[in-house]
C-alpha cells in the first residue's frame, strides 16, 4: 500500500512539473514573441485578438468547459484522469504571464522559438509517460470517437490546423515561421522523452470477453493476435488477446480493456524493437471494417 501510494505521490509531482514546464514555455517564450500557436492556448490566443479577453482566463473558462462536456460523455473515470492538468493548467499560465522577471528572459525570436519548443517537448512528454492530460483540446476527439468512430489523432490533427490557420488572419510571416519552428521541435523533443528507457509494449490479456476486448483494440489502430487457451483451475476455454502498442497509447488501451472487463487479467512487457503491420502507421491507416470476414485480403 505504502508503495502504491508514493507512485502515485510521485505520479502527480511528476505531472504538476511537466505542466509547468509546459506552460513556462508557452508564457514565457511563445506568447511574448506572438508566436501562432496550436491547442486552447491557439484558440484563446486568437479571441484576446478580437476581444481582448486574457489569454489564461479563456484557457481557463474552454478547459472548464470541455471538462464538463467530457465528464458527461466519456464518464466519471476519464474525468478523474484529466481533472488535475485542466485545472491546473490555465493557473500556472496565468502565474507565469504574471511573473515579471520571467518576461523577456531571451531577445533573439529564433532562440526562443527553440527554448519553448524544448521545454514544452519535455513537459508534455513528462506529462504522456505517466498517462496524464493537460485536458483542453484533447477531449473532443474522444468525444468523436466514441460517438462516431473516428480516429482521435486525425481528429487532434485537424483542429489544431484549424486553430493554427485562425490565427493567420493577423499574424505576421515572422510569427507563423517562428510558430512551426516551435512546433516542429517540440514535437520531436516530446517523442525522445517518451521513448526515454522505454520501447513499444506488449499485451497479453486474459479475458471471457475476449471479442470485445479484441475487437475495441482493432478499431483504436493496433493489431491484435488471438491464442486460443484454457484456465488451469477450471480448465474453462478461454482466449488470449495478444497486441503490441507504442508507449503514448498503452494507458488508452489498458483503460479500454478494463472499460469492457475489469476483472481481465493483463500482462505488460517492455519490447526493444516492433515492425510489420498492426503496429506500424500502415494499420493505423487503415479504415475499422466490423466484419471479420470482410478484413480478408480480396474482400470488399
Amino acid at each position: 500500500m505504502k508503495k502504491k501510494y508514493l507512485k502515485y505521490i510521485f505520479n502527480i509531482a511528476q505531472l504538476l512539473i511537466g505542466i509547468a514546464l509546459s506552460t513556462f514555455a508557452m508564457a514565457c517564450f511563445a506568447l511574448p514573441y506572438e508566436m501562432v500557436v496550436s491547442g486552447v492556448t491557439g484558440i484563446s490566443r486568437t479571441v484576446n485578438f478580437y476581444t481582448g479577453i486574457g489569454i489564461a482566463p479563456m484557457v481557463y473558462v474552454l478547459n472548464i468547459g470541455f471538462f464538463i462536456i467530457g465528464a458527461a460523455v466519456l464518464g466519471k473515470r476519464f474525468a478523474a484522469s484529466i481533472a488535475i492538468g485542466t485545472f491546473t493548467y490555465p493557473l500556472f499560465l496565468q502565474f507565469f504571464q504574471n511573473a515579471a522577471l520571467l518576461q523577456n528572459l531571451v531577445e533573439d525570436p529564433l532562440v526562443a522559438a527553440i527554448c519553448a519548443g524544448i521545454l514544452d517537448g519535455v513537459g508534455i512528454g513528462m506529462v504522456i509517460r505517466i498517462g496524464g492530460s493537460s485536458g483542453g483540446i484533447e477531449i473532443p476527439p474522444l468525444i468523436l470517437n466514441k460517438k462516431f468512430g473516428w480516429k482521435v489523432p486525425v481528429m487532434l490533427s485537424a483542429i489544431d490546423i484549424s486553430i493554427f490557420l485562425s490565427q493567420l488572419s493577423f499574424a505576421k510571416t515572422n510569427d507563423v515561421i517562428l510558430g512551426i519552428i516551435y512546433a516542429i521541435i517540440y514535437s520531436v523533443v516530446m517523442e525522445k522523452i517518451l521513448l526515454i528507457n522505454q520501447g513499444g509494449v506488449q499485451l497479453m490479456i486474459f479475458s471471457r470477453k475476449s471479442f470485445e476486448i479484441n475487437e475495441k483494440i482493432l478499431q483504436m489502430g493496433y493489431g491484435t493476435t488471438i491464442f486460443k487457451g484454457q484456465s488451469g483451475y477450471l480448465r474453462d476455454n478461454v482466449d488470449t488477446v495478444y497486441s503490441v502498442v507504442n508507449n503514448r497509447a498503452l494507458n488508452a488501451v489498458k483503460n479500454a480493456v478494463l472499460e469492457i472487463d475489469d476483472k481481465a487479467f493483463i500482462t505488460i512487457t517492455s519490447v526493444n524493437e516492433i515492425k510489420g503491420n498492426g503496429f506500424t502507421k500502415y494499420m493505423r491507416d487503415q479504415v475499422y471494417v466490423t466484419d471479420p470476414e470482410k478484413r480478408k485480403p480480396g474482400k470488399a
